[in-house]
């Protein structure tokens, strides 16, 4: 059950990494108020940042690690378990995932260039 708990907690940080490379821009041409949260866009990048480091150095993730650890050699039996984890983990070589996770890196310090972020008041004066 805890290790369904984490499979379920990395899915949400991989919808909030995917999402992110699309809304964020959709949500600067639409002046979202979201889109100036500077936290926010440090986040996501960092997160990016870590993710594309742990793979160039091959480093297995630690919610991956963690989620292994409590499954021991058992699969998880849960319906969402086992779904969440056919969307999440996809059977390519390394080389595959270093390359798209590089120019997912290169598109998230494209879209900090492209749309940076900005102060509530200045979203608030476009409107």
């Amino acid at each position: 059950m805890i290790a369904d708990i984490v499979l379920m907690f990395h899915f949400c940080v991989v919808i909030f990494i995917t999402f992110g490379f699309f809304l964020i821009p959709i949500g600067y041409m639409y002046n979202w108020d979201w889109i100036a949260n500077i936290q926010l866009r440090i986040l996501h990048s960092g997160m990016m940042v870590f993710i594309t480091l742990e793979t160039l150095l091959g480093i297995t993730c630690p919610l991956t690690t963690f989620e292994n650890s409590l499954r021991g050699i058992h699969e998880s039996k849960s319906f969402i378990g086992y779904w969440i984890k056919k969307i999440i983990y996809w059977d390519f070589p390394t080389q595959f995932f270093i390359i798209l996770y590089c120019i997912f890196l290169a598109w998230t310090f494209f879209m900090w260039k492209l749309y940076p972020p900005r102060s509530t008041k200045s979203i608030k004066k476009i409107r």
